[in-house]
């Protein structure tokens, strides 16, 4: 059994996990909430505290109560301290040294021509580094624009290059519906989005009216896609034979929300009903005219083929057992010595092949001797 002290000093659940006094923060510039070690602090939602990085102290704001909970050493980051009004200050000035980096770099691209977007600059909490966050197509050679940057700014320059989603949650936004932009409000990951979502939707494969800000298709159609393809499968599929009160017709059009769909009647008409309305058609008149005409299926054509795949039937049995009587008769019948062949000599001379010329090549003494002599 596990003593309460193991526990503490991490020798429980095989070392691996410790119990913590957790507490989730949010760091500047970044949208994803991360598990702090509160140690022996009281910390309340919305106190600022200064916790570690892999890039160093920075400054973070507590989104929710305290709570006791066993995690890996790895899953947390530490708390190294409330931070204090000067904390907050710095941060202050620190916002204001992101916005003249910002323009600065803004402008360096610009003059050096480079195929790049310059999305933020963020700096740390001690002012160590500035970090540069940028989108691009490829591959940039910015060696130069960091020059720049340190000789400007006399510190560490970090270039980090980002999607644009990614850019578009930093700079903030309103969507197409007159709200926030989910990413930069309270969406932590990105879901992966297909355009088969917005055809299961129903709604018009526009790249305006899809797309989001980043020019990537919406998040949001992620949001209700388990709904509609739950509530699909009570809906016959369109291009399907159903028989309505009104008579049979086909299925052209689907309303998932309000489970109703379009069907276009055999007078052309085009009706709405609900799915418990519609079931699915037997095959009609129209359909069976159809058919082939040779086909006449009365009762004399069905005995004729009958017999005749009857008869087709017992000859191949017949023919079966045939050819399994001979089998069975030749693996019975006494082997009999066969003189050997002898085997073709080489060397011998075959004279009832035709033996091809060689055409011998003359020399040129050859073709000296050859001419008369005058």
């Amino acid at each position: 059994m596990t003593k309460p002290n193991e526990i503490f000093q991490g020798n429980a659940f095989g070392g691996n996990k410790k119990l913590f006094t957790i507490v989730p923060v949010q760091l500047r510039l970044s949208f994803v909430k991360h598990l702090a070690d509160a140690q022996l602090l009281q910390l309340r939602p919305g106190d600022h505290v200064i916790v570690e990085t892999g890039r160093g102290p920075a400054i973070a704001k507590v989104t929710a109560h305290m709570e006791r909970r066993v995690l890996a050493a790895d899953e947390v980051i530490q708390v190294i301290r409330k931070a204090t009004d000067e904390d907050v200050q710095q941060a202050d000035r620190n916002e204001d040294l992101e916005a003249q980096a910002y323009h600065f770099c803004v402008d360096r691209v610009k003059a050096r021509d480079l195929p790049m977007k310059v999305v933020r600059a963020h700096v740390m909490q001690d002012g160590s580094r500035i970090v540069v966050y940028f989108s691009s197509d490829g591959r940039i050679d910015f060696r130069d624009l960091v020059k720049d940057l340190a000789h400007r700014f006399r510190t560490r320059i970090e270039m980090h290059q980002i999607g644009v989603r990614d850019g578009t949650r930093m700079i903030g936004g309103i969507g197409p519906c007159g709200r926030e932009l989910c990413c930069s409000s309270f969406l932590e990951n990105f879901a992966p989005v297909s355009i088969r979502m917005a055809k299961d939707q129903g709604l018009t494969l526009n790249p305006a009216k899809v797309s989001g800000m980043c020019g990537r298709l919406m998040c949001c159609l992620v949001y209700e896609q388990a709904v509609y393809r739950r509530m699909k499968k009570t809906l016959p599929r369109a291009g399907k034979d159903v028989m309505t009160p009104d008579g049979p017709g086909k299925v052209i059009g689907l309303d998932v929300v309000n489970q109703r769909v379009q069907v276009q009647l055999e007078d052309t008409n085009r009706r709405y009903y609900r799915a418990d309305d519609v079931a699915q058609a037997e095959p009609t008149q129209s359909t069976i005219q159809k058919a082939p005409t040779n086909y006449i299926w009365d009762e004399e054509t069905v005995e004729d083929e009958a017999k005749s795949v009857e008869t087709v039937v017992r000859r191949r049995r017949s023919d079966r057992s045939k050819s399994k009587s001979d089998a069975k008769a030749k693996a019975d019948k006494p082997k009999t010595d066969k003189p050997k062949a002898d085997k073709p000599n080489p060397e011998a001379d075959t004279s009832d092949k035709p033996r091809r010329r060689r055409r011998r090549r003359r020399s040129s003494k050859d073709k000296t001797d050859s001419k008369p002599k005058e």
